[in-house]
């Protein structure tokens, strides 16, 4: 996947060769604690679902210590729909509300029957978490004429093992960001990478993206696939490690909650602008040590950006039925520095995107609760690539977009028993080719100047893509042009309740269906592309016979249009208890059972996985207070569904790769690709009943709340990723040297891939998170975060996601095999994070700073056979450190080094003052101001395929592609009513 501004959904079956406890005593504990909550009566609701929260707590006497029962307590709140909730603690003091929107609440404690002043708490409940609101109170002191309004906010999971946070509107508001939900993830424990984040140590396509509960993971790659008007996001919930059996997630989980409004009608507009006027940016050296050309009397790369948006909420009919509708439109450019090998101004990539989004919740009665949502996202994006290896003319454009629509009933059958069953739709599509395909393309750095061949000056739907391996460059065409559809359906149930056996249970079962299907067409610009290799660097190395141009001739490959599509389901059952042993002990056992099934275009079996995943989390209340708490968790999860294998293992038209003679000057077949499973030498091959992928985790955690409204802690993580997907090529015979195929196996000149999970993809992540969250007071916002964490082991590749190319699989070259193993191309082994505001009677100070130490890279080398860069003389993460003065030491182990791009430091501030205060408490206006990259540092940044600092063996090995997006301001102006 390529990072993009609002990140890019690239997942064209074109691009995708590029985007211990035992279990029998889990499941007795799950099986006693779960069955033991359904024999018993039980006393309140369990939550519904993790978009809510909820409070739970206990009343004593502030004198004795002794629980009171019998306690009236009024819950009120601007988010509460339904008006009011009142209860009574029971017979041990304690009671609870549950399914809360995220959001301020009050309650209210008082004594029917009593003249006494109530008490009153004001607190934040947020997403997927329980407010552990414990109240020491002795009514005859409040016979005077007082009352205790009190702020608190409460960060401490008392009753799970979860890691992560949640990220709140409110805190992000106060804060310079890319204003995605995808970026703000980075703030968290654990989660590195761009816009598909990577969350303690698994692979961008291993998390699960989920809006209002529906999941919206893309159904082929399992990365993002939608984006979202930030200001409807009311909080993002990033789970990175220790969930509950609710969850199935290789990697974590990044689950948003959107805004349905209020019994007040509100009004947010706002309209950003980052102009180029604005930016600091200049042209920089290409190698990792060269600064700003201060002689170069260039123009900068033009980057700017424009945001316009517009929310209105409100009461339909008042405490019953409330709604929220939101639009956002976005333009922005951005643009990589002047640098080699092709030396001029690239390609401005532009962006432009509108988001729609309706949001409406009913609820008729105190029973029953309806929410319907949907959004759509359409968006077009010229210049994709962003490198100085393509002209303009060669540059990629896409089309992507998509709507989503989920339906939602909750229903509360009574105190202890409560069910939720949601239905969603998603559809969407991309559509990817050349940049002159969809659009004009941009010649005005170099049409007319000379220095290339004319052609390049106007695009051609018959030329033919050629890549310059003497130097990486690409000629003359974009990339395949692919239309691309998928489409998700979803039904997700579940079933609460709750009860006493023991102790405390509280219990969730859970169906969860899905159906998945895939289409793409795909063709090739003039059915052809070169490998060219051998006649020097630029245009004039090219494979050109026209031009009597034939030094560069090496390798062509032919392809014919072709068309295919994949369908999938997978069904899931869970069961989840939180056991509350003592005052001291949860114990919170829970298991889920998969399975999961893909079927090609011609109706092979690509996958039918079972996984079976255990979870436990044991929670210490060391102080018995709910302000200590040490967690210890283990849970296996399993992906029994993707259509990425089947997307591949699936009938093509068949190709034919051509090596050039120069002797003969002819073109002679190498060998063959391509054809149907059904063929008498079959295209490719599957294992359909593998061992799933799947992840197996120890997560250990300890949360301390050092002062009011401020936690510290220290989590551990073992990860280990298993039996990921990939591609295996069984048919070509290798010499020693792994630079030449020598024979095949079926005696046809053809090659053939195995779709598998296979025992020897495996990663493992080892990390310790350090980290302090403060809300000192309404005023202050503060929260830091260190991680150290390794990350190695062969696991690098998933049908060439990360590489972007199947050619440097584990599995594709045998004679290269004992060099997959390392540190990951995602290990990054520091990472500091730092958010802190401060808000003063309407103005605002608040900054982000973010640290994190280079990410791993191997050197890649020429190989003869595959006619590109597929050749390792190191292990991963490294390079072998020969060059032209040490010719012949190729195989001196003693100058095998780490390969790593610089340490990325950044910083961005905002300064906002609420000028509308001054006037009114109903308006809001305020004035916002930010600066990004402060320091206007230029290191290397995380780029295409993992990086920009060149890897490849080619004359500009070790430089810089790109560097981070100079300092610039944005100003924005923000109505809120």
């Amino acid at each position: 996947m390529k990072k993009m501004e609002s990140p890019v959904k690239k997942h064209t079956k074109s691009k995708l060769i590029r985007r211990s406890l035992p279990l029998f005593a889990v499941s007795s504990i799950s099986a006693l604690s779960i069955g033991a909550s359904l024999i018993v009566a039980p006393s309140l609701a369990r939550a519904v679902g993790e978009q809510d929260g909820r409070i739970s707590g206990i009343v004593t006497d502030k004198q004795t210590g002794i629980p009171m029962p019998g306690v009236r307590v009024r819950l009120t709140g601007k988010y509460l729909l339904g008006g009011p909730r009142i209860t009574a603690t029971s017979d041990d003091g304690s009671y609870e509300f549950i399914a809360l929107t995220p959001g301020p609440y009050e309650v209210e404690l008082s004594i029917e029957g009593l003249q006494v002043k109530p008490m009153r708490k004001r607190i934040v409940v947020r997403q997927g978490e329980t407010f552990p609101l414990n109240v020491a109170w002795t009514p005859e002191e409040q016979r005077q004429e007082t009352l205790v309004v009190k702020e608190s906010y409460r960060v401490i999971r008392p009753d799970n093992t979860q890691t992560g946070t949640v990220l709140t509107a409110d805190q992000q508001s106060r804060v310079a960001t890319s204003r995605s939900y995808q970026g703000i993830t980075q703030q968290v424990a654990g989660v590195t990478g761009g816009g598909n984040p990577n969350i303690k140590g698994a692979m961008n396509a291993h998390n699960r993206y989920l809006v209002d509960g529906l999941d919206i993971t893309d159904p082929v790659t399992n990365t993002f696939s939608a984006n979202m008007n930030f200001d409807s996001i009311e909080s993002v919930d990033v789970a990175t490690g220790g969930t509950e059996a609710e969850y199935n997630s290789l990697g974590g989980v990044v689950n948003l909650t959107t805004s349905a409004g209020s019994n007040e009608w509100h009004v947010d507009s706002s309209f950003y602008v980052n102009h180029q006027d604005f930016s600091a940016g200049n042209q920089f050296g290409a190698q990792g040590y060269d600064g700003v050309r201060p002689f170069a009397r260039l123009k900068k790369s033009p980057n700017a950006g424009y945001q316009a948006n517009l929310n209105l909420s409100g009461p339909i009919l008042k405490n019953r039925w409330w709604f929220h509708t939101s639009f956002q439109y976005e333009h922005r450019d951005a643009s990589i520095n002047i640098g080699p090998p092709l030396n001029l101004q690239h390609p401005t990539r532009e962006f432009r995107a509108m988001y729609f989004r309706f949001k409406t919740a009913f609820q008729p009665s105190q029973s029953h609760r309806l929410t319907l949502s949907v959004s759509a996202d359409p968006a077009f994006i010229s210049n994709v690539n962003q490198d100085n290896l393509h002209l303009g003319v060669a540059e990629d454009h896409q089309n992507q977009g998509g709507a989503f629509g989920i339906l939602q009933w909750d229903y509360f059958i009574n105190e202890r028993m409560n069910s939720k069953i949601q239905a969603g739709i998603q559809y969407s599509t991309i559509d990817t080719g050349p940049q002159g395909f969809f659009g004009s393309i941009d010649n005005s750095a170099y049409a007319g100047s000379g220095k290339f061949d004319p052609i390049n000056d106007t695009w051609d739907p018959m030329r033919s893509k050629h890549t310059n391996n003497d130097d990486g460059t690409y000629w003359h065409q974009g990339d395949p042009i692919t239309y691309d559809r998928r489409v998700t359906l979803q039904l997700d149930p579940s079933f609460s309740i709750r009860g006493n056996f023991l102790g405390k249970h509280e219990a969730k079962f859970g169906f969860q269906g899905r159906y998945i299907f895939h289409s793409s067409d795909t063709q090739i610009p003039g059915n052809l592309t070169y490998s060219d290799a051998g006649g020097g660097p630029g245009e004039g190395g090219l494979c050109w016979p026209e031009k009597m141009q034939t030094a560069g001739c090496y390798q062509r490959t032919s392809q014919d249009p072709y068309t295919n599509q994949q369908t999938g389901f997978s069904t899931g059952l869970f069961v989840q208890d939180r056991w509350k042993v003592n005052s001291w002990l949860r114990i919170n056992p829970g298991v889920r059972f998969d399975y999961g099934r893909s079927t090609n275009s011609e109706g092979v079996q690509v996958s039918s996985l079972w996984g079976f995943g255990p979870r436990l989390g044991l929670v210490f209340d060391l102080t018995q207070d709910q302000k200590t708490v040490l967690t210890a968790y283990y849970g296996r999860s399993n992906e029994v569904l993707s259509l990425l294998a089947a997307a591949y293992a699936d009938a093509s038209a068949k190709s034919t790769t051509e090596q050039y003679d120069p002797d003969t000057k002819q073109w002679k077949k190498l060998y063959e690709g391509g054809g149907s499973y059904f063929d008498k030498f079959p295209a490719y091959d599957v294992n359909p009943s593998s061992t799933p992928p799947h992840t197996d985790e120890i997560t250990l955690s300890f949360r301390r709340e050092v002062f009011e409204n401020s936690t510290a802690g220290i989590d551990y993580t073992y990860k280990r990723v298993g039996n990921i997907w990939d591609s295996q090529e069984i048919n070509q015979v290798w010499d020693p040297s792994g630079q030449r195929v020598v024979s095949y196996l079926n005696g046809n000149e053809q090659q053939i891939f195995r779709y598998a999970t296979f025992d020897r993809n495996f990663r493992i992540y080892q990390g310790v998170d350090f980290q302090f969250e403060a809300r000192p007071s309404p005023n202050w916002d503060f929260g830091f975060v260190y991680t150290l964490s390794f990350l190695y082991g062969p696991g690098a590749e998933q049908f060439a996601q990360v590489s972007g190319s199947q050619a440097q699989s584990q599995f594709y070259n045998p004679r290269l095999n004992q060099f997959f193993d390392g540190y990951l191309p995602e290990d990054r082994r520091h990472q500091l994070k730092l958010r802190a505001s401060y808000n003063y009677k309407g103005f605002n100070v608040g900054a982000f700073l973010g640290y994190q130490s280079g990410t791993a890279l191997t050197k890649r080398f020429f190989n003869s056979f595959d006619g590109g860069y597929t050749y390792r003389r190191s292990p991963t993460g490294t390079e072998p450190g020969n060059d032209a003065a040490n010719a012949g030491t190729f195989n001196d182990v003693a100058r095998i080094a780490e390969f790593r791009i610089p340490a990325l430091l950044t910083m961005d501030v905002r300064m906002s003052w609420d000028v509308g205060s001054l006037f009114t408490e109903k308006i809001k206006l305020t004035l916002i101001a930010d600066i990004f990259n402060v320091f206007n540092l230029d290191a290397a940044n995380t780029g295409a395929n993992g990086t920009n600092l060149e890897n490849r063996d080619v004359p500009t090995f070790g430089q810089v592609r790109s560097r981070q997006t100079p300092l610039r301001a944005q100003l924005g102006l923000r109505f809120q009513y």
